[in-house]
């Protein structure tokens, strides 16, 4: 058996941040439904009075 070692190019702050999550998906007939995805998370927006 051989381990090899995964190498990173960038700095772990900088990795792509994936979070499953459910999003909504229209299929052929027309419908909605709901699946559970792999997707970016949205931005952090500061949520304070101005």
């Amino acid at each position: 058996m051989t381990v090899t070692h995964l190498t990173t190019t960038a700095p772990a702050s900088a990795e792509r941040r994936l979070t499953c999550t459910w999003v909504p998906v229209r299929g052929e007939d027309g419908r909605t439904r709901m699946e559970m995805r792999w997707v970016e998370p949205a931005p952090r927006r500061a949520r304070h009075a101005a």
